[in-house]
């Protein structure tokens, strides 16, 4: 085989798909060729085979730094159900199962040895790296070692040593980060010469919403309540208001439970347990719950309170949909808890900087829950990636307000940031293009430039509004690195120089709006409920999240197809050799008793072949079937030769003898292996029929 087909073979018989996404395959490559590389890649779109791949092509372990339990075992759980020989070390785990995953990593048993930062960086372990044979190490959540990011932990800073001292691919990968947080990543982890791959940031079958914090309870019952069968997740920013709507939801027969640290260790693994095997629909949660989760049928999020900045929530958001379908999302914005929020932060004990830094971050959400036009286009600039064009699928686009010519007010705001040397934070910009007399601007002597007191009709809230639309539109674009100071990106120098125009939008009452419903899709819900029951039942028996055994995506796409056989099994997405041999048995079986239950006969390809099937197992002659269903003896040898094919118990002798068998072999040979049936048929004196001569030479080529 080809190497450059080696990845793509992998793929199909070990995860089950027959395509890479997005910039799977060449940052697979460039792994494998050993390079370093920063990866940035939403939520669901795939990062985790940028590193289980490659662990199936080269020699040793592949060391994977995660700060997640949850992550690593759910990983875990997946690969070892692929097939995969994967642990992972954490806190939670027994001396004896400790000794034993570190037996199997000294015997070179592990393609992936997942641990957490703590972990990595201990010299105990370093000890054992440089005893092993290790072929990459893969970062996941590497924001998490830039100050920038929406989640610092110290620890992350030590991993550089790590890194260092393996002459091995390194491989980093977040799903949110902005330009000064990509910048830190690479800096401070030492990644050397690494390529960034950036991915899209925008998630298209995700519809985002935001309203007024107000009727909160109702507004999330009514909604819960029309989708009762829908995975969901509520965040809350106190356990207070989890246990409330937990038990709101509860009382309207909703099957739902409570998150938050104030549980035992035992009972959040409980709740968390029972919500990836689907017996609970809704979790009400404070942040911590769903990191590392890899639940791909959340339907929607719902923000009860402001998260603290937009990663965190672009993160949470992106939980939900990640199997590709339609899912909603919805956040109540309320300025009452961004007061709460900026509480926290003045009353931590971290450096003032960083404090600077997450008021910033927490103004930006703020400017977010108020944008007037696209919400996701204020997501996309955030992350650095900018376009005009809108996205459809949010509030404001599926509801837009009414839009005026901004373009005067953007040239003077973009003209006056050009003639500060893009030197001035927000508020400095808005002072002086409103002629403010204070002493710090006549100090610097902003007072004199030409633009200078050029926006005196609009009030000062409403110019800092039309700002916050220059940046969410992707005009100006925060420096976080420089005092939050405004720099114009391409776009807003196309206003300065090539004449383009701007749309702007005032603040407007906006009705409540739900998330979307739904799309139909098209399958045989009472197959998939099915289905899904007897991946509960499975997944039980193994211990296993269900969504391990298969995710939704593929019952969903059994219950369309409705495969009978197991070569058409592997034709399904998410469907391996691997997984065909421990589970393939038990959804086949499943398909075809339904299909047997069904009162109206269905069209289902290949159900002619186990009518034929089912005959034979009552020790029917061909001549006999074949005239009780009114088809031709040579078509009922063609439905025998299918199942034997198929792997279907076939006794082979039942139709052709082994005199026959051996004639057919001889006669087969001697026309140098032909596969004209009708040239062996003539050679056998025409004493063997067509339907024995196909049967016996499937039995030749698979013995």
């Amino acid at each position: 085989m080809n190497k450059a087909e080696l990845p793509l073979k992998l793929l199909k018989e070990y995860f089950g798909y027959d395509t890479f996404r997005g910039h799977q395959e060449d940052i697979i490559n460039r792994t494998i060729e050993g390079h370093d590389t920063l990866v940035i890649m939403p939520t669901g779109a795939g990062k985790s085979i940028c590193y289980q791949l490659p662990a199936l092509i080269m020699d040793g372990t592949v060391i994977v730094v995660s700060p997640l339990i949850a992550l690593m075992q759910d990983q875990v759980d997946a690969l070892t159900t692929a097939g995969i020989a994967a642990a992972a070390l954490h806190s939670h785990q027994s001396d004896t199962s400790i000794k034993e995953i570190l037996g199997d990593f000294k015997n070179g048993k592990l393609k992936l040895l997942y641990v957490s930062p703590e972990r990595a960086v201990s010299n105990y372990f370093q000890e054992q790296i440089d005893l092993q044979k290790i072929s990459l190490i893969a970062i996941d959540e590497a924001h998490c070692v830039s100050v920038w990011g929406n989640d610092f932990r110290p620890e992350y800073t030590e991993l550089v040593h790590l890194i260092n001292k393996t002459n091995v691919p390194h491989l980093a990968l977040t799903a949110t980060a902005d330009k000064a947080t990509r910048q830190d990543i690479a800096q401070k982890l030492g990644l050397k010469s690494a390529k960034t791959f950036l991915s899209s940031f925008e998630r298209t079958n995700i519809n985002i919403n935001v309203q007024p914090g107000q009727n909160r309870i109702d507004i999330i019952t009514d909604y819960v309540s029309a989708h009762s069968e829908a995975s969901g997740i509520i965040y809350c920013l106190s356990k207070k208001s989890t246990e409330r709507i937990a038990k709101k939801l509860k009382e309207k027969g909703i099957k739902s439970a409570f998150y938050h640290a104030g549980m035992s260790g035992e009972s959040r693994q409980k709740v968390q347990q029972a919500f990836q095997s689907d017996e609970l629909t809704v979790i009400c949660a404070t942040i911590a719950f769903g990191m590392g989760i890899d639940k791909s049928n959340i339907r929607y999020v719902i923000h009860y309170n402001l998260p603290k900045n937009i990663e965190s929530y672009y993160q949470e958001i992106g939980r939900a949909g990640r199997d590709g379908n339609a899912a909603s999302t919805l956040l109540f914005f309320s300025l009452g808890d961004a007061k709460i929020l900026r509480q926290f932060i003045d009353q931590s004990t971290a450096s003032e900087d960083f404090k600077m830094i997450q008021r910033t971050k927490l103004n930006r959400m703020i400017e977010f829950g108020q944008a007037s036009s696209c919400r996701t286009n204020f997501i996309l600039s955030y992350f650095g990636e900018h376009r005009r064009t809108s996205c459809g699928h949010c509030d404001n686009c599926l509801h837009p307000p009414k839009f005026f010519d901004g373009t005067i007010i953007a040239q003077k705001a973009l003209s006056a940031a050009k003639r500060l040397n893009e030197g001035v934070a927000i508020n400095a910009l808005v002072d002086i293009l409103r002629g403010s007399q204070s002493s710090e601007i006549r100090r610097k002597g902003y007072d004199q430039i030409k633009t200078f007191g050029s926006i005196t009709d609009l009030k000062r809230e409403d110019l800092i509004q039309f700002i916050g639309q220059l940046i969410n539109q992707g005009y100006f674009e925060i420096d976080f690195t420089h005092y939050n100071k405004l720099s114009i990106t391409q776009l807003g120098s196309d206003v300065l120089y090539k004449d383009a125009t701007v749309s702007l939008t005032a603040p407007i009452d906006r009705e409540q709006k739900t998330p979307a419903k739904t799309k139909k899709e098209h399958y045989e819900t009472g197959l998939f409920e099915v289905l899904k029951a007897l991946r509960l039942k499975l997944a039980k028996e193994a211990n296993l999240p269900a969504y391990a055994i298969f995710n939704d995506n593929t019952l969903k796409e059994m219950s369309r197809v409705k495969p009978l056989f197991e070569k058409d099994l592997l034709d399904i997405s998410g469907v391996g050799k691997h997984k065909i041999s421990h589970y393939g048995a038990y959804f086949l079986e499943a398909i075809r008793a339904f299909n047997q239950k069904k009162i109206v006969p269905l069209s289902v390809r290949g159900e002619t072949y186990l009518k034929t099937l089912s005959m034979i197992q009552t020790d029917r002659s061909v001549a006999q079937i074949a005239n009780q269903r009114s088809l031709s003896e040579n078509t009922i040898y063609d439905h025998i030769n299918h199942l034997y094919l198929n792997n279907e118990p076939i006794n082979i002798s039942q139709f052709v003898s082994s005199d026959e068998i051996n004639k057919i072999t001889s006669t087969w040979y001697k026309l140098k292996k032909t596969e004209e049936i009708k040239l062996l048929f003539q050679a056998l004196n025409e004493k063997i029929n067509y339907g024995k001569i196909k049967l016996a030479l499937s039995f030749i080529k698979k013995s």
